[in-house]
């Protein structure tokens, strides 16, 4: 998927210092930076960086079990989400995961209460049901690495999102990533990849 198909994130791919530290790679936060971070953080941090006089940008690390995990947490009916109760019972899932309860690999992808809410606003009901039907199906993954949203300053309501998949220079995009960006753009999400350019 070509970098130039969606709204430019205006944030630079360019990245120093890479360094490898067992099997994950990090690079310099910046160049006069002596603080490394692993790619999808540098994403993210710089995209909390942004400033614009009416907008806050946030965002957070989706885990690769996120859909699955919000249907066990609050079932697999959108339609059925308590709104008002969401944070009390992404607590409970929590709590039961921890027990032993569910497939732990869900505790990790439970997103916090400002990401679900986030989530919630760009999406909504039909297409969040659309995301959880397609990942009930065992076979498929391929949850972006980054779900980044902006917020109003004056009203604080979210009105943008983007999900970003990203990868190393030479870092091959999966079969299942590729589906998984391919399908959200077709609900009419903004879903892309954005490939980082090493510098020296």
């Amino acid at each position: 998927m070509a970098q130039d198909t969606k709204p430019s994130l205006r944030i630079s791919h360019l990245v120093y210092g890479r360094k490898n530290e067992g099997k994950r790679v990090k690079y310099l936060l910046d160049p006069d930076s002596d603080q490394y971070a692993i790619p999808e953080d540098i994403v993210l941090i710089r995209w909390r960086k942004r400033r614009h006089p009416n907008a806050g940008f946030s965002g957070a690390r989706l885990g690769p079990h996120l859909w699955r995990a919000l249907a066990y947490a609050l079932g697999h009916d959108c339609s059925a989400w308590p709104l008002q109760k969401t944070e009390s019972l992404l607590e409970q899932a929590r709590e039961a995961l921890r027990a032993g309860q569910g497939n732990p690999a869900y505790l990790n992808s439970l997103p916090a209460l400002a990401t679900w809410q986030a989530l919630w606003t760009i999406c909504g009901q039909e297409r969040l049901q659309k995301l959880v039907d397609r990942h009930s199906d065992p076979e498929v993954f391929g949850v972006p690495d980054l779900f980044l949203f902006a917020r109003d300053s004056k009203i604080q309501k979210t009105y943008m999102g983007r999900f970003v998949e990203v990868k190393k220079p030479e870092e091959p995009l999966s079969s299942g990533q590729r589906d998984e960006i391919a399908f959200m753009n077709s609900l009419g999400l903004h879903a892309r990849l954005i490939r980082l350019i090493e510098r020296k």
